[in-house]
């Protein structure tokens, strides 16, 4: 199998799963979801085994690490500035956002401490 055709098995089994999963959210049954789910994976590391070409090379891994960094930092920041914003409001009146605004603060510190921690343990591990 080539590298558009396991794409495609991921696109058509990422649409089967949400078709699933939003009709057995309609009938109440999270056990007919759960198993889309578990068959999904299923299909997608099979077709992925029998794929025949390399699907991710040294620049497919740099683009994603980079990418990855960048989201993350954009969210921190974002969760960050939401949670500041809504602190704020709490001043002017509206103190049920003052409780929602710690919320998002803590989130980005969670983040952040998360990704330290994981940096840290990699760059252990790496030898660097």
């Amino acid at each position: 199998m080539d590298k558009e055709t396991y794409n495609r098995v991921k696109i058509i089994t990422g649409a089967g799963v949400s078709i699933i999963a939003v009709y057995s959210s309609m009938v109440n049954s999270w056990a007919l979801a759960s198993s889309a789910i578990v068959l999904a994976i299923v299909i997608i590391i099979a077709a992925k085994q029998s794929v025949d070409q390399v699907l991710y090379d040294e620049r497919t891994k740099t683009v994603r690490e980079k990418s990855a960094n960048a989201t993350l930092g954009i969210v921190t920041i974002g969760f960050a500035a939401v949670g500041l914003m809504l602190i704020e409001t709490s001043f002017w009146g509206y103190t049920a956002n003052e409780e929602y605004g710690y919320i998002f603060a803590y989130i980005s510190l969670l983040i952040m401490a998360i990704n330290g921690f994981f940096n840290w343990y990699y760059d252990k591990q790496l030898g660097g």
